[in-house]
């Protein structure tokens, strides 16, 4: 006893009498995740390492636990120089055994001349079921597939990992790489071949890599639901039928909610084969919901009519009298908007406007109206002068008192401007007032444009 103890007095003198090497070191980067299925079970550190003595000195780096560090040789750091360096940390056989989780280990670095240098490193040692997630959704009755998300927890790649799910709903797997801390989603296909009731059941999880497996459990929910199912059929148009049903699928009762929307006119065109339990007007818009509980195997149906036959007629009455009072006004008078370029002595762009009034009937107090663009002048020479020319609302008017069926008549008028334009130069329609019968009526002519490139030498 006393000899042991004189011993371990012996050793910590020698401790005592070497020298501490003066040195920095600093962690550049790490990849500390170990998983004890990979081949290669081993973490690697990027050290900077600063020797702050003056004296140049050769250093090993290796630990006294059981984890073996790489390299082994000698590296050089002369005197305030700074390296880096790539350390492999390996952990013993017992060490991966034994261990889970984050393990702290003190590492050393020797110098020939300047004594030792010791530190802490940390390696995480986990088994693949700890580092890969499986998750698989709940199944809802009569599913006939589901959802299984794997997630990489860790900064780590994994490649060609395989994993296997066994439960009474299906038997899957599937081989595939994840990349660090990533998520995969699988379609995992349902077979049952039997009924089975709601309720939770158990999933084995079987991971493979590299030869090697290990397996974990989870559990899943069968959900009871009530599973009704919807169809929705259309048909018509003047005369619009809609039919909507639910029907419960599951295995308990269940409420069924039938809603439309119709807007606050076609809702006065609409009927129901049921009357609706609610109705909620939210601005232009009237929404409709029925309810009812249904038991199962048990259908419940609304049919909606919406009738659009007197809509259309008055849609159309007015598109037909639109047409024809269009068709009456036209057909009494036309008038025809054109437009040339005229060339000037001092270069100005100018256009000629011709307007070519023609009467299929006898007309009275005939009113041309014609505006100028705002961007341009009016040249005082007219063929026919005009009887009004109103320079604020830039409007230019010719009086006719009568014009005879067949007589035709042309008024033109030229417009100018100092401004060079450039690209197409439209000019609004003219229009036309007329007495037929007593009644005073109203057409346009066409709409022109001119395009000013044209006019370039």
């Amino acid at each position: 006893m006393n000899i042991k103890f004189f011993s371990l007095i012996i050793l910590f003198l020698m401790f005592s009498l070497v020298s501490a090497a003066n040195l920095d070191v600093k962690v550049l980067e790490k990849k500390d995740i170990i998983i004890t299925e990979f081949d290669k079970s081993n973490a690697t550190f990027t050290l900077n390492i600063t020797n702050l003595e003056d004296v140049d000195d050769e250093f090993q780096i290796y630990s006294l636990v059981s984890i073996g560090m790489y390299p082994k040789e000698f590296f050089r750091i002369n005197g305030g120089e700074t390296i880096t360096l790539e350390v492999s940390a390996v952990p013993f056989k017992e060490i991966l055994r034994d261990k889970r989780g984050i393990y702290a280990f003190e590492y050393q670095i020797k110098g020939k001349r300047t004594g030792f240098f010791k530190d802490t490193l940390a390696v995480s040692i986990f088994d693949l079921k700890d580092v890969v997630d499986v998750s698989i959704n709940d199944i809802p009755l009569n599913s006939t597939k589901t959802k299984m998300t794997v997630t990489n927890k860790e900064n780590v790649k994994i490649e060609d990992l395989k994993i296997v799910v066994k439960s009474g709903f299906f038997e899957f797997s599937k081989t595939f790489d994840l990349e660090n801390k990533e998520s995969i989603v699988l379609e995992v296909p349902i077979i049952l071949e039997d009924k089975i009731s709601a309720g939770e059941y158990d999933v084995d999880i079987i991971y493979e890599l590299n030869d090697k497996k290990s397996f974990s459990e989870m559990k899943i929910q069968y959900l009871e639901e009530s599973g009704i199912s919807v169809s929705e059929r259309t048909e018509g148009f003047i005369i619009k039928k809609t039919e909507i049903n639910k029907t419960n699928e599951g295995n308990v009762p269940a409420f069924a909610k039938i809603e439309i929307r119709k807007n606050i006119l076609t809702r006065l065109f609409t009927i129901y084969t049921d009357k609706p339990t609610t109705s909620e007007r939210k601005g232009i818009f009237v929404d409709f919901s029925w309810e009812k509980e249904i038991e199962v195997g048990e259908s419940y149906g609304v049919v909606v009519t919406t009738n659009y036959t007197f809509p259309f007629i008055i849609i159309l009455l007015v598109v037909v009298i639109g047409f024809f009072v269009s068709f009456l006004a036209t057909g009494k008078l036309s008038v025809h908007k054109s437009v040339s370029f005229v060339r000037t002595k001092g270069g100005e762009f100018a256009l000629k406007i011709n307007l070519r009034v023609k009467a299929r009937s006898n007309l009275k107090n005939i009113v041309i109206s014609d505006r100028i663009p705002g961007h341009a002048k009016l040249f005082n020479k007219f063929g026919i002068p005009p009887h009004r020319i109103d320079e604020s609302s830039r409007k230019i008017e010719w009086d006719i008192h009568q014009l005879n069926a067949g007589e035709e008549r042309v008024f033109s008028y030229i417009i100018y401007s100092k401004i060079n334009i450039v690209g197409s130069f439209e000019l609004p329609a003219a229009s036309v007032s007329f007495e037929c019968d007593g009644k005073r009526q109203h057409i346009f002519s066409n709409k022109t444009h001119f395009a000013s490139e044209t006019t370039e030498n």
